[in-house]
C-alpha cells in the first residue's frame, strides 16, 4: 500500500511502467475538463485494487470510472476497430521487444504519448486498442 510519502517511488513506477494508467488519466482529464493529480489518483486506484504496485492496470473501466466519476467499461479491440461516438481509445503499440500504451484521438492517431516521443511508437505498429465507453 502506498501513501503520499511514497511520491518518488510512485513517480518511478509511473515513468517505467505506468503508460496505460497515464493514458487513461489523459483521457479522463479530457472527459472531465479537469486536471487530475496523478500521484494521488494512483494511490486511490492502488487502494481500490484497480492498479498493481508495479503500475499494471487491473480493471481499466473502473480506473476510468474512478478518475471521471462516470460509470465506464473498457473492451479490448483490434487495431482497425472504428471508434464510435462517445467512445475513447488507448492505442497499443508494439515492437519485437516492447509494448507501449498511448492515448488515441479517436481516429487511430496518437493524442498523448506519456513518454513524449517513444521509440515503440516511432518504430512499432498498433496491434490493438482498449476502448472506453460509458454505461
Amino acid at each position: 500500500m502506498f501513501s503520499i510519502d511514497h511520491k518518488q517511488e510512485i513517480m518511478k513506477i509511473l515513468g517505467e511502467s505506468g503508460c496505460y494508467f497515464l493514458s487513461i488519466l489523459f483521457l479522463a482529464e479530457r472527459i472531465t475538463g479537469k486536471k487530475i493529480e496523478p500521484i494521488g489518483m494512483f494511490i486511490l486506484c492502488n487502494e481500490k485494487k484497480l492498479v498493481e504496485n508495479d503500475g499494471t492496470v487491473l480493471d481499466a473501466g473502473k480506473v476510468m470510472s474512478t478518475m471521471t466519476g462516470f460509470n465506464f467499461e473498457a473492451k479490448k479491440t483490434e487495431a482497425v476497430y472504428p471508434i464510435q461516438p462517445g467512445e475513447y481509445e488507448v492505442l497499443i503499440f508494439s515492437t519485437e521487444k516492447y509494448t507501449h500504451f498511448v492515448a488515441g484521438d479517436g481516429k487511430g492517431n496518437v493524442a498523448c504519448d506519456p513518454l513524449g516521443h517513444s521509440n515503440t511508437v516511432a518504430t512499432g505498429k498498433i496491434n490493438g486498442k482498449r476502448v472506453f465507453y460509458r454505461l
